[in-house]
């Protein structure tokens, strides 16, 4: 009878420890990336899960499902467990611009989790170095003369660039040509290789860096570091000019804990040299967000863009 009193207590003592043995993470995590490898996306959230392994001893895989604009590696998050295990890197197209544009497999307001903001990126319109276009207006001038010849391309289609973009032709009254690719880096060796004129991503950093390519706009508000004369949209009048931002998602249901690691980890993370390395790199903005800050970010922008695109008479479906 003693024997199994002590077991019962040693059972329950394990019990009321097992979270302690078990604290999160105490498995591998996957950030599924929306986009193709080799982009921004890759490059930030290969950094999150340096930062995790150094500072936690954490194990990160980061995992690409592009493809769909990006809403399906956002609908593999949505579907999976809420255990943390599972998590996302954001990027604003599947959820401020996706859902007005196409069905999706998820609602932006009810199956997620908003972790946190690790910075804001600049959605640039961009073309070669040797490129004639000088300025934004070089390349509205051009589309005007020439209806249907300008040939552009984003990292995503119907993203937020793609639709920023557009209403910014509509709103010059130009025709163009949009060249969709699967991701930033594809269509960058398509800007470079003379296939298309124009780019409009984040992804022109390490290419800028190395003299490649001009950078024309910025499709925000928020000024591109180190380039105060370079336009933004805002500036140039244009109907959308949204600032976008990089960052980390879940499922909805999160544990409070799973949200509280990853917001203090990537605090941690914005006051490294690494950080700062990585967004000189590719030139981002420094910006952090907690989870509610971030929830209502995204809610917010996502009704603004879908009042945008229904007024300009861009939904498709």
């Amino acid at each position: 009878m003693k024997k199994v009193a002590v077991l019962v207590l040693t059972l329950s003592l394990l019990a009321s420890t097992g979270f302690a043995q078990d604290k999160y993470p105490s498995r591998p995590v996957t950030t599924i990336v929306g986009f193709a490898a080799g982009g921004a996306g890759d490059a930030m959230s290969r950094l999150v899960a340096e930062t995790a392994r150094e500072k936690r001893g954490a194990i990160v895989a980061v995992e690409f499902k592009p493809g769909a604009g990006a809403t399906i590696g956002a609908g593999q998050v949505a579907r999976s467990k809420p255990d943390g295990y599972t998590l996302g890197f954001y990027a604003g197209s599947p959820f401020l611009t996706a859902p007005h544009m196409q069905r999706v497999p998820y609602d932006v307001r009810k199956d997620f989790t908003f972790i946190t903001v690790y910075c804001a990126i600049s959605l640039a319109a961009y073309v070669k170095a040797d490129s004639p276009f000088k300025t934004f207006k070089d390349v509205v001038a051009y589309a005007r003369a020439n209806p249907g010849k300008l040939r552009w391309s984003t990292a995503t289609p119907r993203g937020s660039a793609e639709i920023m973009t557009t209403a910014a032709f509509r709103h010059e009254g130009v025709q163009t040509t949009l060249v969709p690719f699967g991701g930033g880096s594809e269509a960058i060796i398509a800007l470079l290789g003379g296939h298309i004129d124009l780019s409009v991503s984040s992804d022109y950093g390490p290419q800028l860096n190395a003299g490649n390519l001009r950078v024309l706009a910025e499709t925000g508000s928020i000024k591109i570091p180190n380039m105060a004369n370079i336009p933004t949209f805002a500036e140039l009048g244009y109907p959308i000019a949204e600032t976008q931002k990089y960052g980390l998602f879940g499922p909805a249901g999160l544990p409070k804990e799973v949200v509280t690691y990853w917001e203090k980890l990537i605090l941690e993370m914005t006051k490294t040299p690494a950080y700062d390395a990585a967004l000189k790199k590719m030139w981002f903005t420094p910006i952090y967000e907690d989870s509610p800050v971030f929830t209502r970010s995204v809610h917010e922008a996502y009704q603004r863009f879908g009042e945008a695109i229904e007024t300009l008479g861009l939904r498709s479906k």
